[in-house]
């Protein structure tokens, strides 16, 4: 395989692949509803593409650039996941962790970028990190994600955690000393498995993601048909106090029943025939004082 492969192609193409992922996941947003969290699944994907690309041109452009800036555009994009699963489901998770984080990928990056070179130790860090954040955002998707929606989606979950055991071993295979690169670029099994497998990962979690909008989607749609058959058909209705039975057996007022069914509002007034009923010595000034406010 180690013959056949070029990282840098597989690098770029892998890049291509996320743009690619991001600009369908923008038409997505620009031309449906989506949720909480979508924003940030799309950015991911463009933070990806981009960070790929810049590795890709590693040796031509400042190593500050292909090295650092790329992969902390990367790792955003697990970040992104996590994160935006996370206000999917109304959470909002503290910064202050990821902050840490990335500064720790930092320093350790720069200092085997710009002190004693180690792609090794490089590669393990960043795998490392990948591995941690997509295995956190496979327990949202297949906990409190799952629990929202009722059902697992199984597509974004089986990626998720593909990936990030895919990152695991690719992470400690450099920490272990197990892989030792000469340079990034430098064919590999590992490598090559790498960036190949990613490809179907990148595809598979986008398209788990716009398909969990939709279920979301979905399952809004269907409690509004099944508010709106709630107020439709045949209503049980008293013919002295004009109380309204439910499918319980239960009787609630009028205005009762509809609001807790519906978005409408009441407001209270009297009408003609009541105001005649009930205060006839005074109901022709009332009623003569509003004909004039009409009129």
């Amino acid at each position: 395989m180690t013959n056949l492969v070029d990282i840098r192609t597989l690098v770029l193409a892998s890049g291509v692949i996320a743009v690619v992922l991001f600009v369908y996941m923008f038409h997505v947003q620009a031309t449906r509803k989506t949720y909480p969290g979508f924003r940030l699944w799309t950015r991911g994907s463009l933070a990806a593409g981009v960070g790929l690309v810049l590795i890709a041109l590693r040796g031509i452009v400042p190593d500050l650039l292909s090295i650092v800036l790329s992969g902390a555009l990367i790792l955003g994009y697990p970040l992104m996941i996590y994160r935006g699963l996370a206000a999917f489901i109304g959470q909002r998770p503290g910064w202050w962790p990821d902050i840490i984080l990335y500064a720790v990928y930092a320093i350790i990056t720069c200092w085997f970028t710009y002190g004693p070179i180690s792609v090794a130790m490089r590669i393990a860090v960043i795998s490392l990190l990948l591995s941690y954040y997509l295995a956190r955002g496979y327990l949202l998707a297949a906990g409190p994600v799952a629990a929202l929606l009722g059902s697992r989606n199984w597509m974004l979950i089986a990626a998720l955690a593909g990936m990030s055991g895919l990152f695991l071993v690719r992470g400690l295979a450099n920490l272990l000393g197990l892989s030792q690169p000469e340079h990034f670029m430098a064919n590999s099994t590992l490598q090559a498995v790498t960036f190949i497998l990613s490809f179907a990962g990148q595809i598979f979690s986008a398209t788990g993601l716009v398909s969990l909008n939709m279920q979301r989607l979905e399952q809004d749609l269907s409690q509004a048909q099944h508010e709106v058959n709630l107020l439709s058909g045949l209503l049980p209705i008293c013919a002295n106090c004009k109380r309204i039975r439910d499918g319980q057996g239960d009787w609630h007022q009028v205005e009762a029943y509809i609001s807790t069914r519906s978005e409408a509002k009441f407001s209270h007034g009297i009408c003609p025939e009541c105001i005649r009923d009930l205060y006839p010595e005074i109901s022709e000034q009332v009623l003569a004082k509003e004909r004039t406010a009409k009129g």
